[in-house]
């Protein structure tokens, strides 16, 4: 399964080849700090989410892909649909990494899943989750065409919640 775009390939992340450059990306501060744990993780963390990946696509038959750049078959970051049983809602999220940022992939990539999430897939609903001060996140979440909804806390950490629904998403890609 691989999805295609116009600079970029999303397609399943390979543990074996994947794993350092994506640990490498997963580590940079700047990406930690907007996650749940609040900085970096480490080897052992990016693998362990690797293999959540790998669980959620069996279990979903959809998830998170690595985002590759087709020039060079480098490793930019992760974008895709994810599952949250907190709240029984699938999210649009997406990483990249320090050498992959201000590019417009983080739009191009998620517009990819999005388009799958409501065509391929058939979800009535998208949302997107941003830390209130995350200002290139919610950027691109409102690029996308997702909407506020509303301040909640979840995963320990408060965060805005955007949504999109699928009339929503037709109306704007016509």
């Amino acid at each position: 399964m691989r999805i295609e775009t116009e600079r970029l390939y999303l397609r399943h992340f390979d543990i074996e080849k994947d794993l350092e450059a994506y640990a490498d990306i997963m580590g940079e501060y700047e990406v930690g700090r907007w996650l749940p744990k609040g900085e970096g993780h480490t080897l052992e963390e990016t693998e362990r989410f690797m293999n959540y990946m790998v669980k959620h696509w069996e279990k979903y038959n959809y998830g998170i892909w690595a985002v590759v750049d087709k020039e060079t078959d480098c490793l930019l970051g992760h974008c895709g649909l994810n599952f949250i049983k907190d709240i029984s809602e699938t999210e649009v999220l997406y990483v990249f990494g320090k050498h992959a940022r201000g590019k417009g992939y983080a739009t191009e990539a998620a517009m990819a899943s999005l388009k799958y999430g409501f065509e391929e897939i058939g979800l009535d609903h998208i949302i997107a989750l941003s830390k209130p001060l995350n200002k290139a996140s919610i950027n691109v979440i409102e690029k996308l065409g997702l909407k506020f909804v509303k301040d909640m806390e979840l995963f320990k950490m408060e965060v805005k919640y955007f949504s999109i629904t699928k009339d929503e998403y037709k109306s704007i890609n016509k």
